[in-house]
């Protein structure tokens, strides 16, 4: 095949080949992994052949595309020398190193990400590497403080059906370590930027509890900062059974409604597109590096980004490449990503069915003439778009089914971004007038009431969910086969 369509649809294919290759790449037997070098040669003789066969350059490209994606996910694997920490797994060591993110909060304990620097075992060697460590909720630490740990490193092991050994390689942790020994040292690690950021975010986050009451405050942090640290379990499940838990994070699918409702209010009020689009670019950025620049939120950046691009040229089905470009740059930083990554899939998954899927329902709805209850009729189907392909991956994940999620989504996601803006606009307010942040975090505080309100009625529905047991790979891959031929059926019929 000669390089004779378009540049955009060759570009797609190629970054849709990368993607299907990682895909691969990650069910593979590890034995395979040895032949690491053959798929880099691989990738590079079909690149050859793509330079000197002009007549079949798409066919050769994509191929040498395809193994270099299975040669970049052999490369993420962990090399297994005695400068790494993980080499040391089922030893007693003694080890420094400093918190490299902020602590993670429980209900009775913390998890500590610490990067290693040394081991007793090691004197004057370097020694790489993350571990995470369980310990107990007090002394309170926080990031880059340097600390001398004594314990026992243990390779992370699935949990029932969880793999946990998975969860934690996306983060290249492949040692934990449980209640230790811990001394505070003198020094500081890590970097000044994050430290300024994350010392920030807290300050922030003690001015929700200020300004909030129970358990509308821990509501309220996990919506704006990410994380669930102090929502009773009772809660959690309540938000599983009603297919709210996505609001609790800063996801993409979330960050691009505030992404469109900030970039709308700016149309709105007279600013150019062009500007609007600049502007809420820059309101999205200072969002992500408040809440500190975790890598799900760096993703959820992308996703609002693409979507105010969208909203700039003025049509949403034009991001196509940018979603897939995307992807596959993310998965060349990560390859991990792809499988063991929940927050990923259901981030663009939402975004997919936020471009192909919205645009159908609403066709189909203007086809019946059914009526739009001023706006309320577009938050349905915006929801039903999304969960049209993130359904399969929280029913495999999860193994439950919400059947009242698509009414617990209406009734709820228009109050989230609300609840995010009314939040950030109070968090000033009350970090100047302290004694007044109650009534700042008034509005917030409805909101949130609002939020568990519907959260707990609609938990409480005879048949909301349903436990599905396990759910095979194949199923899934059915179920997108099915959705993606209805979906191309459907557009052609709506197109013409």
């Amino acid at each position: 095949m000669k390089l004779d369509l378009p540049k955009s649809k060759f570009f797609l294919i190629a970054g849709l080949v990368f993607i299907g290759g990682m895909a691969l790449a990650s069910f593979l037997p590890g034995r395979w992994w040895r032949l690491e070098i053959w798929w880099f040669m691989a990738a590079v003789f079909f690149l050859v052949l793509a330079v000197c066969f002009k007549r079949s350059v798409a066919w050769f490209f994509w191929f040498a595309v395809l193994f270099f994606a299975v040669w970049r996910y052999g490369t993420s694997l962990p090399a297994d020398t005695p400068d790494k920490i993980w080499h040391h797994n089922g030893q007693s060591v003694s080890l420094q190193g400093f918190v490299a993110n902020e602590p993670d909060i429980r209900d009775a304990k913390q998890k500590l990400e610490i990067e290693v620097e040394k081991i007793s075992q090691l004197p004057g060697r370097k020694i790489s590497g993350k571990i995470l460590v369980t310990t107990d909720l007090y002394p309170e630490y926080k990031y880059g403080d340097e600390l001398e740990l004594a314990c026992e490193l243990k390779r992370p092991e699935k949990i029932n059906d969880f793999s946990y050994d998975r969860y934690l390689a996306r983060y290249n942790i492949y040692s934990v370590c449980y209640w230790p020994e811990i001394k505070i040292l003198y020094g500081k690690g890590g970097s000044w930027f994050y430290g300024k950021i994350f010392a920030l975010k807290k300050r922030l986050t003690g001015l929700i509890d200020a300004g909030l009451s129970e358990p509308a405050a821990s509501l309220a942090r996990p919506i704006v900062f990410g994380g669930q640290r102090g929502l009773e379990q009772k809660i959690r499940d309540d938000f599983q059974k009603t297919g709210l838990t996505h609001i609790m994070a800063v996801s993409g699918f979330n960050v691009s409604i505030l992404s469109v409702i900030v970039m709308s209010v700016l149309l709105a009020i007279g600013v150019g597109r062009r500007y609007a689009f600049y502007l809420a670019v820059a309101i999205l950025a200072a969002y992500v590096v408040l809440v500190g620049l975790p890598a799900s939120a760096l993703r959820a950046g992308l996703m609002g980004f693409l979507v105010l691009w969208a909203l700039k040229l003025g049509r949403l089905n034009k991001i196509t490449n940018s979603l897939a470009l995307t992807a596959a740059v993310l998965l060349a930083f990560n390859p991990k990503l792809l499988r063991d990554d929940v927050g990923f899939q259901l981030s663009f998954l939402a975004i997919v069915g936020l471009v192909y899927v919205y645009p159908i329902l609403g066709a189909v709805w203007e086809k019946f003439k059914l009526p739009k209850f001023k706006g309320l009729s577009d938050a349905l189907l915006i929801t039903l778009a999304a969960q049209v392909f993130t359904l399969p991956v929280l029913a495999y994940n999860f193994s439950q089914i919400s059947l009242i999620a698509p009414l617990a989504n209406l009734a709820a996601l228009w109050a989230v971004p609300a609840l995010t803006i009314l939040i950030l606009a109070a968090l000033p307010l009350a970090a100047l007038m302290p004694g007044l942040s109650v009534l700042f975090f008034l509005p917030s505080l409805a909101l949130a009431k609002y939020i568990l309100l519907v959260v707990r009625l609609m938990a409480k529905i005879p048949y909301a969910y349903l436990e599905i047991g396990y759910l095979s790979w194949l199923g899934v891959a059915v179920y997108y086969g099915a959705v993606i031929f209805l979906v191309i059926k459907l557009k052609k019929i709506f197109n013409n």
